[in-house]
């Protein structure tokens, strides 16, 4: 299949291209000029349109997949995280302080320590870090150690800075965790977070541009070429334009700005008037960089414990609140933010909150003209059968990290029962009723971005441990392919020009080290990138 044009700049040959293009699903040989595929075929058709200045790259066999679309993926965060004490990997206490202790020998006393994305289910102490645990660590600094997801641990000269004391009440949609004496632990939940997070100074013009550029070149070797950044506020959409226009954005970016429960230190005038004075709203933009929808929290997290459920956690005997915005207020936001043509995702992680969102969408959609929507229930970890009609009659999608299964599966039996935990994101489900279903990480929420441990744990289903989780819900490794790429190009209305590898889309792959799709089951969080392709140029290539 030719589509002629001039001379094409780059031509890939002798692989074995899966396109996701239903014309020709399969081919040897792909020819790409200005960032845009131009030809799919068989060698000597494709190669016969080099020219001399066409750059031509013999795969020898290689498998070639879309790029990644990483279509829930906090990459500025993630850049920033870098720069901080990267404590993911800690499988003790015991090694989460000494990383704080020899961070602090080297850091100015009084000044901050930080470090992101601890998980108390590695630790070999098998419970929460406190604040006497950092204490020994360090006395001369404030600490302050962001668990994966929704709570912090931090010391106790962190907790005299915010002013934080056995008489300081909870915050409304948040938990001080308190020994027998009352004293805090250092343990803060969800909403409580902020009592020491609002002491950070946010990140200069400067340092944002520079963790933009550190996050995309680690994606690109991950062969993840476009992500959506869910949100952000003002300065952080400034930032992702300056690493624009200083040529530091390395892969292709949607911007979704914060709304509704996301950011808890705005008003609701201030994200009222973020959704209706702009005079806009998505798919403004180009092919690098474009806004997206509005996004939207109403809970927590599961392994927080400060998600919204019909039921108490295990061993729990009743249902805290730590919703980030009032339920009755669900139907009149989703409606505002509607009527003025936005996409809407909305993070919903509970049973509770799942089936609630999907309820108020559903009021709002009934009484609307206008149907043209991308609304998604962000991790739709948990559908009751009324919510799973209503997305499949009104297209509303579910934007699922597959990732989360791999990494704290486990917990979910711990956290809220077997029964439940068979229900986790049922992505075989999703599909089986018409329910668009997208793929991604939500990093630094989890992890790590890799997607192919995410496409394992869609196919397998298992854990880090080798538990599955609700195993009839595996689907295919197409159907897993399909939701991390061409799917995330649905979702901010791309679908036309981005995601299969064909005549006229962006000519965005990666090259891998395996088949994905005859490898064993086993090896597929273990395939590695060899050669990333962005705008039909080479952006990675692994030494």
């Amino acid at each position: 299949m030719l589509s002629h044009d001039s001379t094409p700049d780059l031509v890939i040959y002798n692989g074995a291209i899966h396109t996701l293009h239903a014309a020709l699903p399969r081919c040897t040989a792909l020819a790409s000029k200005h960032g845009r595929i131009v030809a799919i075929g068989e060698d000597h058709a494709v190669r016969a349109l080099a020219g001399a200045g066409t750059r031509q790259i013999n795969l020898a066999g290689r498998t070639v997949v879309p790029g990644f679309n990483d279509a829930h993926n906090h990459m500025l965060e993630v850049g920033i995280k870098f720069t901080r004490l990267q404590v993911e990997n800690c499988a003790s206490i015991a090694a989460l302080v000494a990383l704080v202790r020899a961070q602090a020998a080297i850091t100015a006393p009084g000044e901050w320590i930080i470090g992101e994305g601890w998980n108390e289910s590695l630790f070999a102490e098998a419970r929460l870090p406190t604040r006497q645990d950092l204490d020994a660590a360090t006395d001369q600094h404030p600490v302050l150690l962001k668990r994966f997801f929704n709570m912090d641990v931090v010391n106790s000269r962190a907790l005299q800075l915010a002013g934080v004391t056995a008489a300081t009440p909870d915050p409304a949609g948040g938990r001080i965790e308190r020994a027998a004496n009352g004293e805090p632990t250092g343990i803060l939940r969800a909403s409580a977070k902020l009592l020491c997070r609002s002491l950070l100074r946010d990140p200069l013009p400067a340092e944002c541009v520079s963790a933009l550029d550190a996050a995309g070149q680690a994606y690109l070797a991950a062969g993840i070429t476009s992500v959506l950044d869910p949100g952000l506020r003002p300065w952080e959409m400034q930032a992702y334009l300056l690493a624009r226009r200083s040529g530091r954005l390395r892969v292709r970016a949607n911007l979704m700005p914060a709304w509704h429960g996301f950011r808890e230190d705005e008003t609701e005038a201030q994200l009222d008037a973020r959704a209706a004075e702009l005079g806009i709203f998505g798919e403004l933009g180009d092919d690098w960089l474009r806004l997206g929808g509005l996004k939207m929290a109403v809970d927590g997290g599961t392994t927080s414990r400060t998600a919204w459920m019909f039921q108490p956690f295990v061993g729990e005997d009743h249902i805290a609140d730590f919703n980030r915005i009032n339920p009755r207020d669900l139907q009149r936001f989703i409606a505002r933010g509607h009527g003025l043509h936005w996409d809407i995702g909305i993070h919903a992680i509970g049973d509770r909150a799942h089936h609630e969102c999907a309820l108020a969408f559903a009021q709002v959609l009934a009484h609307s003209d206008h149907q043209d929507h991308r609304h998604n229930l962000i991790h739709a970890y948990f559908a009751s059968e009324e919510s799973l009609q209503i997305m499949a009659r009104h297209q509303i999608a579910a934007v699922i990290q597959p990732t989360f299964i791999y990494y704290e599966g486990d917990d979910l039996f711990r956290d809220v029962g077997a029964q439940l935990a068979h229900r986790y994101k049922p992505m075989r489900t999703y599909l089986q009723r018409g329910i668009p279903v997208v793929a991604t990480s939500d990093i630094p929420s989890t992890v790590h971005y890799n997607p192919f441990v995410g496409l394992y744990s869609l196919v397998t289903r298992k854990t880090y441990k080798g538990t599955r989780i609700a195993p009839d819900e595996a689907v295919s490794r197409a159907q897993a392919l399909h939701a991390y790429t061409l799917a995330g190009a649905w979702l901010t209305r791309e679908e036309q020009h981005k995601g299969p590898l064909a005549p006229g889309c962006l000519a965005d792959l990666c090259v891998l080290d395996r088949d994905y799709f005859t490898c064993a089951e086993e090896e597929i969080k273990d395939i590695r990138v060899d050669l990333t392709v962005l705008h039909g140029a080479v952006a990675y290539e692994r030494s």
